[in-house]
């Protein structure tokens, strides 16, 4: 088996585009599930909920990307983190309510992708973080 055939995902997918694709996969992957189990509005709640916590931890970089190392600007910066954290909470209610409401959607197949690709983006850098020896 070659080298490269051996690696796993995470060694050849580095960077800051490592959580994001483990983190559709995981949708994907539940959706295909949901679709082979019949369950009627898994798949698309599922990739509802991959879309939810992409956007979710995205933005939540935002705020860091911003700051960039700038001492000064850490204040400012730790504020906006805070007020950009309520506002996702916020936005996070509004879209699972709309998509419980709708109907299009399994609300359990949602919630369970929801924290299934959340599981995915934290390990993904736990991995990541781990594997690079740097600390937090």
């Amino acid at each position: 088996m070659s080298p490269e055939r051996r690696k796993g995902l995470l060694h050849r997918i580095d960077g800051p585009r490592a959580a994001p694709v483990t983190t559709v996969l995981a949708g994907v992957v539940s959706a295909v599930a949901g679709a082979v189990a019949g369950v009627q509005g898994a798949p698309l709640g599922a990739l509802l909920a991959a879309v939810v916590v992409l956007l979710f931890f995205w933005i939540s970089a935002l705020p860091l990307l911003l700051v960039g190392g700038n001492l000064s600007l850490a204040g400012p910066g730790f504020l906006l983190l805070l007020m950009t954290y309520g506002l996702r909470l916020v936005a996070l209610v509004v879209v699972l309510t709309v998509a419980g409401r709708s109907g299009a959607v399994d609300t359990r197949w949602l919630a369970l992708t929801l924290i299934a690709c959340s599981l995915v983006w934290v390990g993904t850098q736990v991995a990541l973080v781990g594997r690079s020896r740097a600390t937090l």
